[in-house]
């Protein structure tokens, strides 16, 4: 079958240049449908009773919408607004993921010109497409509503690197040359070959993944009244982002995804976790320039989402609250890597340009930020005024009481009543809470047959590099005294 012919768009309706975007088009079970996007280059929606969109302004659309609700009870105003977005964010170079009933790849393409409108055919709005691959895969995918979704590129390089369908071949697939294999590099220094690759893990915890946390569950899980939690969750979403500060051992990683958890509840939010770094830029959270490989293994460089756009444009898809959890988010340095999401931390409903080009971006008003900071580390403890003034601050301390909660049901309770006093004393001698020892060190079980390899492989290295210019302050609280002090010797 051969390529459908079309009128393109005048230069003037092309919108501006952006970083490629990626879609996923879901096609059902039409097998004729698919053979002749394939075989004719091209991808398509319905609602042809909208006509030519091409040149079409806001005003007149919506006026053609509600013409035609008026006449089919059985559309929608969403299904429509997907044609809209198809026929004018979609753009060339973006690429595209046709999937049948979100558990099978059929092809991956990129958009290679403008929408164009083909009447009198079903499914007459379409957009061209060049086929890079070909190959049937299985893949799992979260249960999307809509016929049309962007990927983020985590999710997008996941549906890439999926393994082929085991269904042999049928005859009339088309055959494509095997990609060369490269290795990108991570934020974190590791790499992975998106071609070798077989499997694909998930990137987001989903509202169905975990049980949702209310309000009492959460307060009894971090060990604090449900009033002061209840203060919290008004903070963020007062602010819009938080940040756990607090020494090592207080539980601040935990409480930020246990807060998260409770903040997506049952909707059809998500929340994931990242991690800062002292090598962890502007490109790696906002965008930046990343290789990308063709069928021959030739690289070339394209803009690219980073992190938190990646979560934002998915987050802008759904209706429940998307939680992003940025551990350790004072190792990296934070007016760098934030950029211009400073100005739309503090005026959410705003979008602004972004510093790789006229792209106009805003934080969805679904999307929260929960950091945590460790407040021990001397070189990273300071955060940029800017940014603390536009994140609510909750400063943790160690917490006895989880701790004790925590052995009410084995036989450590005399250890550790023992072990408190010992805490209490030893971060009265510390006499600065942001260098406190926390509780987190002892909550195990098997607390009595472990607190020997805990206190001499973290608690003492720790209180050496705090007391290094005076270290007979630390000879009370070597292991050979701890231990009798607990009764252990």
């Amino acid at each position: 079958m051969s390529p459908v012919t079309h009128t393109a768009m005048p230069k003037s309706e092309r919108l501006r240049l952006r970083p490629p975007r990626n879609w996923r088009i879901a096609l059902g079970d039409d097998t004729a449908q698919w053979e002749a996007w394939r075989d004719g280059a091209f991808v398509a929606m319905g609602w042809d009773e909208l006509g030519d969109l091409s040149g079409v302004r806001r005003r007149e659309f919506d006026q053609r919408c509600r013409a035609i609700l008026a006449r089919f009870s059985g559309r929608t105003k969403a299904s429509a607004e997907l044609v809209w977005r198809f026929a004018r964010q979609i753009r060339e170079n973006d690429r595209i993921v046709v999937t049948r009933n979100d558990h099978e790849v059929l092809g991956i393409g990129r958009i290679t010109g403008p929408y164009f409108f083909v009447p009198d055919i079903y499914k007459g709005h379409c957009l061209p497409v060049e086929w890079d691959d070909l190959t049937a895969r299985s893949i799992s995918l979260p249960q999307w509503r809509r016929p049309l979704v962007e990927l983020d590129a985590e999710r997008f390089h996941a549906i890439t690197a999926a393994a082929p369908s085991p269904v042999p071949p049928t005859d009339n697939q088309i055959l494509r040359e095997t990609p060369v294999g490269y290795d990108i590099a991570k934020p974190d220094g590791k790499t992975t070959n998106p071609v070798a690759s077989s499997q694909s893990t998930p990137i987001y915890s989903s509202a169905g993944d975990l049980p949702p946390l209310d309000l009492p569950t959460l307060a009894t899980m971090l060990g604090y009244a449900p009033e002061l939690v209840s203060r919290w969750v008004r903070a963020i979403e007062r602010k819009g982002q938080l940040i756990f500060a607090g020494p090592p051992g207080v539980g601040k990683t935990f409480a930020a995804k246990a807060l998260a958890r409770h903040l997506v509840g049952a909707g059809e939010g998500f929340w994931r976790v990242i991690q800062f770094h002292a090598a962890y830029s502007y490109e790696d959270f906002v965008q930046g320039l990343r290789p990308q490989s063709n069928l021959a293994g030739q690289l070339s460089f394209r803009l690219q989402p980073g992190a938190f756009m990646d979560f934002c444009l998915c987050a802008e898809q759904l209706e429940g609250i998307c939680v992003l959890v940025i551990d350790e988010i004072n190792r990296a340095h934070t007016a760098r890597v934030f950029g211009e999401l400073l100005y739309m931390l503090e005026y959410r409903d705003e979008a602004i340009a972004l510093a790789g080009g006229d792209t106009l971006f805003r934080i969805p008003a679904n999307v929260r930020i929960v950091g945590t900071m460790n407040t021990a580390d001397r070189s990273i403890a300071l955060v940029d005024h800017a940014l603390r003034r536009r994140f609510a601050f909750v400063d943790l301390a160690p917490n006895y009481n989880l701790l004790r909660r925590f052995h009410e049901t084995n036989n450590n309770r005399s250890l550790v009543e023992q072990l408190i006093e010992l805490l209490k004393r030893l971060n009265e001698e510390i006499h600065d809470p942001a260098f406190a020892i926390g509780v987190s060190y002892f909550l195990h079980a098997d607390l009595a047959d472990l607190i020997k390899d805990i206190w001499q492989f973290e608690i003492e290295p720790y209180l050496a590099e705090y007391f290094f210019d005076q270290p007979d302050r630390m000879d009370d609280f070597r292991w050979a005294n701890v231990c009798k002090e607990l009764r252990l010797a």
